[in-house]
């Protein structure tokens, strides 16, 4: 305003002039505006003399105007209660009876290097100051036009602040955006090939005129090669850092510890690197009538032993013995026992004469007087097999058995073992029934040793497929019966057409694809084995979910799972509360797995400890909570000294000076 000094100015009062005396208020930025004369018009002018109240003092100001009288009275600017107070001191007042609701709030003040953004004055509007770049807004942002027709608050002033240079970082570069270091300006780190940024990425010049957080750091991320086991490999998925380094074992050597070693920050193998040990469990002890072989050639860890007995003798323990991590075979040696028969029955009447009960034996049978032997008067020990296994859905024949315990068997899984024997070199074939097909070997001989020869085989379902000619069938042709197995359909064709079986029934029962049941679902993954009988579904969570509930189902013998699907639950970290002299933004409002969280202080308040934390796989916040602390002002005590300094030299001046006057006079 001070350079319109002359030129006249038009202001928008808050509210109309209503009354007898009024008090002109205006409000403004102090001494920026000179009041040098007020004219007032009027049509209907009286004299000045008749508004002259009682006891007015001879330097009043009184003007009369549409019939009114107005006293002027320029002083310290006040409020609405305290411009009617004045008024009601001289005998008048602002208003005549009645309420006047001002419209605007009229012209807001505003200080130094400030901006008002917004220009609408009327009540219930609001406004915005802003300051320049570099500066700091001390104060109030915004004010809001109120009700009485004055601004809410009072107007903020802008702070000019220069955090100064900053510092670079070993390893490392520092820029500053825009090339300013004022109040809002940013400093950006990076670092070179081969390191790595630990710490706040940005800083940014704040309020005190200081760079917030603290410098990060650059460290060295690549790192040499493993260290060496003995007896080990190791392989590296990389050599920065998080990369792995797993460790394994040669042929014979086991792996203690843990079997892998991370690449850290600062060009480092983290975590000790495991050792292999050599196992050898041995060779086996030489068994009584039997023999063994390596089939691996080898005695170390993981090897394989086989044990046979010699004809006549059968193995008692296990044929198989494995070499176990602790140096000792995975079970006790076996040993070859002579093959004996059981006790013979002595037919009442009779005696029997036998030197022993061993294989080969023979035994004769004799009557007492009086008695009639009936049947073989002697039999000998041999050597034969049991009933073989009958597989679920199978059909077993046994052939080359002799006339005494059948030359031929049949039998189902249905039916009962017969406790039948059969000699050594009899046959057994497996077959299955339909809808299944022979999985193994499907014949099987009875060996020396009295068991049968190779693995029993098992019946796997087959899906048939309809053997239809290319031809037109009319409706009606087909009769439906039921054949053979229940889960199969057989179906004859009449008018001379040939038979075919067409399944429409799957013979195997499993159980629904559970993809399709967690469809919806969110976060909820699984993998299946297989969908048959006995299969398993494994079920886990996407990461930033927890599961809850069964993690693996089975496939039921009903074709249904069992149990629920489970479900996955977004991990959520909680709300962090609240920091002391401070305040905690949670970035878009969420807590849940990945969502970030920024910590701000006060002013003369800084913060200890990081800026950022993260919601984790854990539930929780990651690094430890900061807190706010009162910023020490090593400025200030540091000025102290030069003023110090000041005033002592300027007293020993002073003193000097006295001295020499002293003298003169002497």
């Amino acid at each position: 305003m001070h350079s319109d000094e002359g030129v006249t100015k038009t202001f928008t009062c808050a509210r109309p002039l209503i009354g007898q005396h009024v008090f002109l208020q205006l409000v403004g930025v102090e001494g920026s505006l000179s009041l040098c004369e007020v004219e007032v018009f009027t049509t209907e002018e009286f004299s000045n003399d008749r508004c002259a109240p009682a006891s007015a003092p001879a330097d009043i100001e009184l003007a009369a105007f549409s019939r009114n009288c107005y006293e002027f009275n320029v002083a310290k600017g006040g409020s609405f209660e305290e411009a009617r107070k004045q008024c009601q001191n001289h005998g008048g007042d602002l208003i005549h009876g009645f309420q006047v609701v001002p419209p605007t709030c009229g012209s807001p003040d505003k200080l130094l290097n400030t901006t008002i953004e917004g220009k609408d004055y009327r009540v219930g509007a609001s406004i915005d100051y802003r300051c320049p770049q570099g500066h700091m807004l001390a104060g109030t942002k915004s004010r809001a036009c109120l009700k009485d027709g004055f601004w809410s608050g009072v107007a903020p002033s802008c702070k000019y602040v220069d955090c100064g240079g900053i510092s670079p970082i070993q390893d490392g570069e520092v820029s500053l955006v825009d090339g300013r270091t004022t109040h809002g300006a940013r400093a950006l780190y990076s670092c070179k090939e081969n390191y790595t940024l630990v710490g706040e990425a940005a800083r940014e010049c704040g309020d005190q005129g200081t760079w917030g957080g603290e410098a990060p750091k650059c460290l060295f991320d690549w790192c040499p090669e493993p260290p060496p086991v003995t007896g080990g490999m190791v392989s590296v998925s990389g050599r920065t850092a998080g990369s792995l380094a797993t460790y394994t074992c040669q042929n014979g050597f086991i792996l203690f510890g843990s079997p892998s070693v991370t690449c850290t920050l600062g060009g480092s193998w983290a975590g000790t690197p495991p050792s292999c040990k050599y196992v050898d469990c041995g060779t086996p002890a030489i068994v009584h009538k039997g023999s063994f072989r390596l089939l691996n050639g080898t005695t170390t860890y993981g090897s394989v032993v086989q044990f046979t007995c010699e004809p006549d003798y059968w193995l008692a323990g296990s044929e198989e013995l494995t070499c176990n991590r602790d140096g000792k075979w995975s079970h006790d040696m076996p040993s070859c026992e002579l093959i004996t028969c059981a006790d013979p029955e002595v037919p009442a009447g009779g005696y029997m004469e036998a030197f022993d009960y061993n294989v080969h034996s023979t035994i004769d049978f004799h009557c007492e007087r009086g008695h009639k032997l009936v049947g073989e008067a002697s039999l000998m020990c041999e050597i034969r097999c049991p009933d073989p296994v009958v597989p679920e859905n199978s059909i077993v024949s046994v052939t080359g058995n002799d006339r005494m315990h059948g030359r031929t068997l049949i039998r189902t899984s249905g039916t009962t073992h017969s406790g039948s024997t059969y000699r050594i070199g009899a046959l057994v074939k497996y077959r299955c029934e339909r809808g299944y097909k022979v999985v193994g070997e499907s014949l099987s001989t009875c060996e020396d040793n009295g068991q049968w020869g190779g693995m029993t085989p098992k019946c796997q379902c087959v899906h048939l497929a309809a053997s239809m000619h290319d031809m037109a069938i009319p409706d009606g042709l087909f009769s439906h019966l039921n054949y053979g197995s229940p889960r199969l359909r057989a179906y004859t064709l009449y008018c001379n057409f040939s038979f075919r079986i067409i399944p429409d029934v799957d013979c195997e029962i499993t159980c629904p694809d559970p993809s399709i049941q967690i469809k919806g679902s969110v976060g909820l993954l699984v993998a299946t084995s297989t969908l048959s009988i006995g299969g398993e579904a494994h079920y886990r969570c996407e990461r930033g979910y927890s599961i809850k509930g069964n993690q693996t189902r089975t496939c039921l013998k009903k074709g249904q799972w069992n149990g629920a699907p489970p479900v996955c639950i977004p991990i959520d970290c909680k709300s962090p509360g609240t920091i002391d002299n401070g305040r905690i933004i949670i970035a878009n409002s969420s807590t849940h797995f990945g969502s970030s969280i920024e910590y701000h202080c006060l002013p003369q308040f800084t913060r200890v400890g990081p800026f950022l934390r993260k919601c984790a796989d854990d539930g929780h916040w990651s690094g430890e909570e900061p807190s706010c602390e009162l910023a020490t002002n090593e400025a200030a005590e540091s000025g102290t000294l030069p003023l110090s300094v000041g005033v002592g030299c300027g007293v020993v001046l002073f003193l000097l000076m006295l001295l020499g006057v002293i003298y003169l006079r002497l």
